[in-house]
């Protein structure tokens, strides 16, 4: 009885600490949305000898939601650098055009349900 009651606190916790972004998206909600900074790797400086892109990011709320976009663009074969910007909601993208497409980037942005992405001209 008592792990089941420990387990179901962590879940209550969890719930109570998820980000905005998560299981819907963040515009569609209203209140506060949860204040986790982004990793420093999501504003390291991209390698400056590939060419790069620019996306836009819907339903990015929090730090943990630009970690996740990195991290999912990071994943792709021929990305060596991304660069979220949390505040204006854009990525920047240094990446080989020989291993990977603005549609597969847009595509692995969009992969977990929570984000929406497209191509800045």
């Amino acid at each position: 009885m008592s792990r089941f009651l420990i387990v179901s606190a962590l879940i209550g916790i969890s719930s109570a600490l998820a980000c905005e972004g998560e299981g819907e998206h963040a515009e569609a909600k209203s209140g506060s949305h949860c204040n986790m900074p982004a990793a420093e790797s999501t504003t390291a400086a991209l390698p400056s000898d590939v060419p790069h892109a620019k996306l836009a990011v819907t339903g990015m709320s929090c730090g943990s939601c630009a970690d996740a976009v990195h991290a999912a663009l990071m994943g792709l074969d021929g990305v060596t650098g991304a660069q979220v910007d949390l505040a204006t909601a854009q990525v920047e993208v240094a990446y080989d055009p020989k291993k990977v497409t603005m549609d597969k980037m847009i595509a692995a942005v969009g992969s977990n349900g929570h984000f929406k992405a497209s191509a800045i001209n």
